[in-house]
């Protein structure tokens, strides 16, 4: 199941922006060796192994951390793109032959995998805790990145009154047409919650029986996408005229459309994207190096400028330039308008959630 197919949208977004193949392998690796090889004993002997969410193009991170590592240590990055599900974590670390260094997962995965003994603490004498957002610097999960589920719309269609609040999307009857959430049911379980208000509300601890029932009130005009390209053929197609959506559709969604779709950052619900290390991992102590190194501002500012995404770093949000932070979710202004996912909710309640919102999606 991918838990965390965020990156793989994000790197869609940039073929979307005319980047080839090799300008994607290149940029994105930094000149690291960026390759789909499993195997630890198919590369080099001093490297690090960094299992992301893959495809033809590596779905991994910018081209700054790739090769500054290499050259600050000599130590090369290759990449994995299979994808770290929890469960491929699992089954790597119960076989005893790890070959992945360091993952790319959501907050809630690092606190189950780490629970359950399939990862090792985060090194917190080697990764700095001051350079991490104070919610997302987990004992099993280090924050790399942020963000955000956002209320997306069709201003053609809302013209006159365009939806700003989870309460409007909720609202059939003033707001007509489809709806699109994710399939895995993120951000959607949130966004029900906070319908109950006219402005954003702390939305946990989720009560799965009101927010169920809310989305369910939606159908039969509510469909799932599991990719952002799939969420935006749905607006193209005019078959629905809002959707929960991740932040970095809708800010390409809106340069597009040139402003036909737009979104608020009103109640949007932030999220981290973790590096984690799977338990006995090759590498040892310089995976944790190698999330240090990607903790520097100025690289993380680089991955917000080629993906939009947020940075985990305080600082990085700080220095900030002016023409990348309306697309930033960790700036002031537009935190100040979403509540903070809270991963441990996530992390207990999860397969019951799982369970409960594909119940919902099959009744009639």
């Amino acid at each position: 199941m991918p838990i965390s197919p965020f990156l793989t949208d994000a790197f869609a977004l940039a073929r979307r922006q005319g980047w080839s193949r090799r300008q994607m392998l290149g940029a994105l690796t930094g000149g690291a060796a960026a390759t789909m090889l499993p195997m630890r004993s198919q590369a080099a002997a001093k490297e690090l192994v960094f299992a992301s969410w893959g495809g033809d193009e590596i779905k991994s991170l910018t081209r700054a951390y790739g090769k500054s590592y290499e050259a600050a240590t000599g130590t090369s990055v290759v990449f994995d793109g299979t994808g770290p599900t929890e469960g491929a974590i699992r089954t790597l670390v119960d076989s005893g032959d790890v070959t992945w260094d360091l993952c790319d997962a959501d907050g809630f995965t690092a606190m189950r995998l780490g629970a359950s003994g399939h990862l090792s603490s985060i090194d917190y004498k080697t990764v700095d805790p001051t350079k991490i957002m104070p919610p997302f610097a987990f004992t099993h999960g280090a924050g790399g990145y942020t963000y955000s589920y956002v209320l997306a719309f069709d201003t053609e269609r809302f013209a006159a009154r365009p939806p700003m609040t989870w309460k409007d999307f909720f609202d059939t009857k003033n707001y007509p047409g489809g709806r699109a959430v994710y399939r895995w049911m993120n951000g959607a379980l949130e966004a029900a919650m906070m319908a109950g208000s006219d402005k954003p509300t702390n939305p946990y601890p989720i009560d799965l029986t009101t927010a169920l029932n809310r989305i369910s009130r939606l159908k039969p005009n509510l469909q799932t996408w599991e990719t952002g390209e799939q969420v935006q053929q749905m607006f193209t197609d005019k078959t629905i005229s809002m959707a929960c959506i991740w932040h970095t559709r809708a800010v390409a969604l809106a340069k597009e459309t040139e402003g036909k779709i737009a979104f608020s950052w009103a109640g949007g619900i932030l999220y981290p994207g973790c590096w984690v290390v799977p338990k006995g991992n090759p590498g040892g102590i310089d995976a944790f190096k190698l999330i240090a190194h990607m903790q520097d501002a100025g690289r993380q500012i680089e991955f917000t400028n080629l993906q939009r995404v947020g940075p985990a770093n305080p600082e990085a949000t700080a220095s900030m330039p002016k023409a990348l932070r309306d697309y930033d979710p960790t700036q002031p202004e537009n935190l100040g308008q979403q509540v903070v996912v809270d991963s441990k909710w996530w992390a207990d309640n999860f397969d019951k959630a799982r369970t409960e919102f594909a119940d919902m999606l099959q009744r009639a």
